[in-house]
């Protein structure tokens, strides 16, 4: 896959991949300096796809919401306390966190609920500049990433037809199945990436991945022709 630079010259997907990373790195350095502001930044790259994962899993948008505040904040710590050491794209990174947060939530049951401190209440240098870490870590305001619109925003920012039509059936195959084609789909992992993530073998990732694609074929087949199925998936 290719896009156009301004100077029109080809840009492969993986030199655009490779921007972004610099990108987030750049902000992650800025952060691990004390300009922790910058985290919202990283919440507003990655706040919609995250949620459709919390969501997937979840199947609540309550508990999705305070999972997915739960894993930013998590990110939060780890950046801080320099514990992402590169080996991996920070996306995968991050979604590894928001996946283990929603699936914990899952097994508990329950959700927590975070007591979030009015911005007047937090500590600021004489730019302004927020310089409370404990302060800042519990301002990340689950309101950034409400589930209303985010269904919509995704539909919106999606790539092609056959994302926006995956996206929209994938709650009615099994949630094991959902989840992987969310990574693959929605969050656009590759296979490494998803077996990074879920800690699973590549070859398993990649025969779940096919039996999910036949599981979605099912529902799909009500809905399409055999002919646009075989386009989309």
């Amino acid at each position: 896959m290719f896009i156009f630079s301004e100077n029109r010259k080809p840009v492969s997907k993986q030199q655009v991949e490779s921007c972004m990373n610099d990108l987030e790195l750049n902000i992650i350095k800025k952060i691990q300096a004390g300009k922790i502001e910058e985290f919202e930044e990283i919440v507003n790259r990655y706040k919609d796809r995250a949620m459709t994962l919390a969501m997937r899993i979840l199947k609540n948008s309550e508990d999705a919401e305070d999972a997915l505040q739960e894993a930013f904040i998590k990110t939060f710590r780890a950046i801080a306390d320099k514990q992402f050491e590169e080996r991996s794209k920070f996306s995968t990174y991050f979604y590894r966190i928001v996946y283990n947060t929603a699936i914990d939530f899952y097994k508990k049951h329950k959700a927590k609920t975070y007591n979030l401190i009015n911005i007047d209440d937090t500590k600021r240098n004489d730019e302004g500049e927020v310089t409370d870490i404990n302060s800042f870590e519990m301002s990340i305001d689950r309101d950034k990433y409400h589930m209303s619109g985010v269904y919509d925003t995704d539909r919106m920012t999606l790539d092609n037809q056959m994302q926006e039509v995956v996206n929209r059936y994938l709650e009615e195959i099994p949630e094991k199945y959902s989840t992987i084609l969310t990574l693959f789909y929605v969050n656009d992992l590759s296979h490494e990436e998803i077996a990074e993530t879920l800690k699973l073998p590549l070859g398993t990732v990649k025969n779940r991945i096919f039996r999910a694609k036949d599981k979605l074929k099912e529902v799909l087949m009500k809905k399409y022709s055999e002919t646009e199925i075989l386009e989309l998936i």
